[in-house]
């Protein structure tokens, strides 16, 4: 499957109203989920990309999922903590599993290190009550 990109600007509100109801006739569920989510985003005028667990994106794209420039993110690529494969002479791919795993190996490092400011906040002000 190709990844595909909906532009929230150029979707609307009637196929978005439309969208919606056919969600809701789904049962609950993952499907109804992604529905959804994809139904709000697209209202909140961000843009979606669609792709599988296996799909590659340009580092364009995943610069845009990241929330991150593009040179930023060959940084990331080159210290080896992203994963990518070469196609053709120089161009990378980078999987949407990998993708995901990064992100939320980012996430549990910004989650991790939030726990640990919140401790040493606590720990000094103990430390200054004992004064």
């Amino acid at each position: 499957m190709p990844t595909l990109t909906l532009a929230a600007t150029s979707t609307n509100t009637d196929t978005l109203n439309a969208i919606d109801a056919f969600a809701e006739t789904l049962p609950a569920g993952q499907a109804r989920e992604a529905l959804d989510a994809v139904i709000s985003t697209l209202r909140a005028g961000t843009d979606v990309i669609i792709a599988g667990a296996d799909d590659g994106v340009t580092p364009s794209q995943a610069a845009k999922v990241l929330g991150v420039s593009r040179a930023h993110l060959y940084k990331v690529l080159d210290s080896g903590a992203l994963p990518f494969t070469v196609v053709g002479a120089r161009d990378r791919r980078i999987a949407m599993a990998d993708l995901r795993d990064y992100i939320a190996r980012c996430e549990e490092l910004r989650r991790s290190s939030a726990r640990n400011t919140a401790q040493s906040r606590s720990i000094r002000a103990a430390s200054i009550d004992e004064m």
